[in-house]
């Protein structure tokens, strides 16, 4: 009965997938998770020989999505993008779902660094002058975020911790927040490098600092790091990909292989050094440890 249970979930792998494969991603279009899954999607979609289809379903902190994973047949044709706030959303909201029984881990996707932006049109161009000013000016200057909850933490621990008499201003998601950061509506963000890369080429918004402990990471090794004056801050969020509970092992097993190819070819190497991201490859098993711990 143990060979025939193998054999049959071998067999089930190697006719994996005959259908397209839906992608739900908890962000709306144009954030870094919808830009990260838009990069992998094609490729992965030219291993697989079948479509990925990105289903984009923001809204409740990226709940929404993540109940949508949680609701979809275990049968290997949903995969749910997630990020750190996956694990911790259940300790700040109600929720009918848990993220370590109701999922599988798949894969993490990559770490992210996480930046303070500045809009062009808010005088300060330096950390230093950028905290000057905070004080100067108590409960005037904005800073927004948008997305991952994780960077709304990172607003209020900048605040609380820095003594920092900032507003805060949430958004759903990350692309009205930036639009709102280039306008000027707001004069702070904080956000992940992989979104704000291009926007800071193009001159729309200056970086200040980036949130890791330490700097000298790619492409903008030079910026100071907001420990500087913050001691002990540090945020290093990741992406990932689950599935929902109960989808056979040899398919979880062979999408970890299949993802892992594509965050290994050229193509995505040099995408992720440009945008800041670190690849680790890790087994599902490693992933969900990780996801544990969070």
């Amino acid at each position: 009965m143990t060979a025939f249970a193998l054999c049959s979930g071998m067999t089930h792998a190697q006719a994996w997938p005959n259908k397209p494969i839906r992608w739900i991603v908890p962000f709306p279009p144009g954030g870094p998770a919808d830009l990260t899954a838009r990069q992998i999607a094609p490729l992965l979609s030219e291993r697989l020989g079948q479509a990925i289809l990105i289903d984009n379903r923001p809204g409740g902190n990226s709940n929404i999505g993540f109940e949508a994973g949680a609701r979809a047949p275990n049968d290997g044709y949903t995969m749910l993008f997630v990020v750190a706030g996956f694990v911790t959303n259940p300790h700040l909201y109600k929720l009918n779902w848990d993220p370590l029984k109701d999922f599988v881990p798949v894969v993490q996707l990559n770490q992210l660094q996480i930046m303070l932006l500045a809009s062009s049109r808010f005088a300060p161009n330096n950390l230093s002058d950028v905290v000057s000013t905070i004080k100067a000016r108590p409960g005037q200057v904005k800073c927004a975020w948008g997305g991952s909850i994780l960077l709304g933490l990172a607003c209020e621990t900048m605040k609380l911790e820095g003594k920092l008499d900032i507003t805060i201003v949430p958004y759903k998601g990350s692309a009205p927040a930036m639009n709102d950061l280039i306008c000027g509506h707001v004069n702070l963000m904080i956000e992940v490098m992989n979104t704000a890369v291009g926007q800071i080429k193009s001159g729309n918004v200056k970086p200040i600092a980036v949130l890791n402990t330490s700097k000298g990471r790619p492409p903008f090794a030079d910026l100071p790091t907001l420990n500087e004056v913050l001691p002990g801050f540090e945020m290093l969020p990741w992406q990932g990909i689950v599935m929902p509970a109960g989808t056979p092992k040899a398919i979880v097993d062979k999408l970890n292989q299949e993802v892992t190819a594509v965050l290994q070819s050229s193509v995505m190497k040099q995408r992720y050094q440009e945008s800041g991201l670190d690849f680790y490859p890790m087994s599902s098993e490693q992933f969900g440890q990780l996801m544990a711990k969070n």
